[in-house]
């Protein structure tokens, strides 16, 4: 908010220089971002906290200088004598629902002259950041910035009826604002009506059709207590924001609209010759007794690390106007309208503290002891943590929240449907996320777009399954990782070469090694976000999915800064148990003659080779036995739809040399459960 210097030298003495004034303010929370010198006037660029509606003009702002150097606040100006037919005989005020408008004010000045304002008042708004309409307009913006309670000035003739009436939107009421737009208002919508409708938002912006025109000569002054959800609802349910709602929507004081009615008069009088009438019409059907607060000196000492003289506190809280008195260890004081944000003990602590000053905080470490009774983190998580840092890879953060569609097909089919939000903070953040891969690949594509071609990140954070209605989600941990450029080289010396779904299926089975749990298997992908031909999942010994990795599908990736497909993976880690795996035993290293043997197979395409893997493993092995898929082939003297593949096997002894009638016979049963495999036979076979 832009702050004249001059406008706080009018309402408290002051001689400070505005360096001071914009250090003192900063010192107190008020922080000055710029102080600009415009020739006639200096400018202080205030940042208003949203939750101190009270600095939002002038005198709120001169509270806080009057306090910080000992001063007191001038009087209000004077208001005129009023002159002519009472207010009441000119017009009624109807407040239909309170929780809309908790007061309405309205008072009537005669006579004004419509014209260009002086000077002056071009060059204060101007420093305020606001440009001059003319005298009664400008009026309206100069009550509103110096007390920051908004008023609106309607043409009295243009009023139809002679009633306002304060009441929620009506379906198909229509209004054309000043701006010359014309909305479609929705029930719940603040509206000011007259006879034939609506004639003004409340709280957010006048109509049309009772604007100030250079014939204008009577003038009905609103000045009211908005309820701020209801201006923020109408606000955004139209897209307007204006000077006026960004004070409500904070919320104004309650007692301001009778200073804003006499200033306003006061002004009008003084630059558009107009005569205040006699009254003010006030509706405030439920006034609000002013809160009292209690803070204990002992629970000051505990909040800021210091016990700073009881009197000294008194006398910091009373130049804030709160009223304090001292009962026993404690001070009990007012809370005034204006202060919307004192609402506890804590927020009296702070006052204190930023009145005295937060460099009176001393300076100490906070204690490293644990509270609460909050669970330490699975073992698993921070393992899973551990072990993907451990492979270069570096850990980002994302939010829990993804646009409506963008994980579906990053979930496995029937899964549950998304957990919306009732409030979202934009439509890119509307629904719990399911994965947490959309959130990675969208990172890793940002760093694409900025010239970052080899990326490798991980997450590990909670994603969120939806369950019947009015239940909580489910929350599971997970983690997951994107991997973009060149693999891990096993040597120094081996030339580079990029990643494959193979290191990616070796990442995710590094992470499982971590868990006690055992017995899980490999089968083929089905996530839709996932390469059909490149990607690989993996379950437990009951079938339940536990992991899935591979190339990110080309329909995605191609749309996306990648000059390759992706690999990403997800390992479920709630899955996998608290439980990590005990202590790694080692074997030595058999010193025994391995005896392999070649399975020369056919596939149908269709055959998945872990199928293959699976039933060959379950055949009982003489020595310890492993297989590896060492060649693959496809074209002439193959039918359309094979493939010819070869399985190495190789037997490894640990307490004696195999006899080849015992290689061979375990050759042969394997040449036996091959046929229990579906699409796989035999195509030769060598020694």
């Amino acid at each position: 908010m832009l702050i004249s210097v001059a406008w706080l030298r009018e309402l408290v003495a002051i001689d400070a220089e505005p360096a001071a004034i914009a250090k003192a303010l900063t010192s107190r929370g008020l922080t000055v971002d710029a102080v600009t010198d415009t020739g006639g006037d200096t400018v202080l660029d205030v940042d208003v906290p949203a939750n101190r509606p009270d600095a939002l003009g002038h005198r709120g702002i001169a509270r806080e200088v009057a306090a910080a150097f000992g001063r007191r606040l001038h009087p209000p100006r004077s208001v005129p004598r009023a002159t002519g037919a009472h207010v009441e005989k000119e017009i009624d005020v109807v407040v239909d629902d309170p929780s809309l408008c908790g007061r309405y004010t309205a008072r009537i000045v005669r006579g004004v002259t419509v014209g260009p304002s002086p000077e002056a008042v071009v060059s204060r708004l101007a420093a305020c950041g606001l440009r001059s309409i003319n005298n009664v307009v400008d009026i309206s913006n100069l009550v509103m910035l110096e007390l920051g309670q908004p008023v609106h000035f309607f043409d009295l003739a243009r009023l139809s009826g002679r009633t306002i009436r304060v009441r929620s939107a009506a379906k198909g009421d229509r209004l054309t604002t000043l701006d010359g737009v014309r909305h479609d208002l929705e029930p719940g919508m603040v509206v000011i009506a007259d006879g034939s409708g609506p004639i003004a938002l409340g709280g957010v912006m006048g109509g049309a059709s009772t604007e100030i025109l250079p014939e204008t000569k009577d003038v009905l002054i609103e000045a009211a207590w908005f309820s701020p959800s209801a201006v923020r609802r109408t606000a955004r349910g139209l897209g307007i924001a204006t000077d006026a709602s960004h004070r409500f929507e904070r919320g104004c004081d309650p007692e301001a609209p009778p200073a804003a009615q006499d200033l306003a008069c006061h002004w009008l009088s003084e630059l558009a010759g107009g005569r205040t009438a006699p009254g003010t019409i006030d509706r405030r059907p439920h006034p609000a007794k002013p809160p009292r607060l209690t803070v204990r000196l002992a629970r000051v000492a505990a909040l800021l690390g210091y016990r700073p003289d009881p009197a000294e506190a008194v006398a910091t809280l009373a130049a804030l106007e709160l009223a304090p008195s001292r009962v026993g260890d404690s001070i009990a004081i007012t809370v005034p309208p204006w202060r919307v944000d004192l609402q506890r003990e804590a927020d009296l602590v702070e006052e204190i503290g930023r009145s005295l000053g937060y460099d009176r905080v001393p300076a100490a470490l906070p204690s490293t002891a644990p509270r609460g009774s909050a669970s330490p983190p699975p073992p698993i998580e921070d393992a899973a943590r551990e072990r993907l840092a451990a492979r270069g890879f570096h850990e980002a953060i994302n939010y829990a929240m993804v646009g409506a569609g963008e994980d579906d097909r990053f979930v496995p089919p029937g899964a549950p449907a998304p957990v919306p939000l009732d409030n979202p903070i934009s439509a890119s953040l509307s629904v719990l996320r399911r994965s947490l891969l959309p959130g990675l690949v969208r990172f890793a594509d940002q760093n694409a777009r900025r010239g970052v071609p080899e990326l490798r990140l991980f997450e590990v954070g909670r994603i969120f399954l939806g369950r019947e209605p009015g239940a909580f989600p489910e929350e599971r941990l997970r983690a997951g990782f994107v991997w973009v450029g060149a693999a891990t080289p096993p040597h120094w010396s081996a030339p580079p070469r990029p990643a494959d779904p193979y290191d990616a299926a070796g990442l995710v089975e590094d992470v499982l090694a971590l868990s006690a749990v055992r017995g899980w298997r490999r089968e083929r992908a089905v996530l839709a976000a996932l390469h059909p031909g490149q990607s690989i999942a993996w379950r437990d010994a009951e079938g339940r999915p536990i992991a899935w990795c591979g190339a990110l599908h080309p329909a995605i990736a191609g749309s996306l800064a990648f000059s390759a497909p992706p690999l990403v993976g997800e390992i479920d880690l709630s899955a996998l148990g608290a439980d990590l795996r005990g202590p790694v035993t080692a074997s030595p290293i058999g010193n025994l003659p391995a005896a392999s043997r070649d399975l020369s197979l056919v596939l149908d395409r269709t055959t998945e080779a872990g199928a293959v893997v699976e039933a060959l493993a379950r055949v009982p092995s003489p020595a310890p036995a492993t297989f590896a898929w060492i060649d693959r082939y496809e074209g002439p003297g193959l039918a359309a739809g094979e493939v010819s593949m070869t399985l190495r096997v190789i037997l490894q002894p640990r307490e004696r040399t195999l006899l080849d009638a015992e290689t061979e016979s375990y050759r042969q049963a394997l040449i036996a459960a091959l046929s229990a495999v579906e699409g796989a036979r035999l195509r030769r076979t060598e020694a």
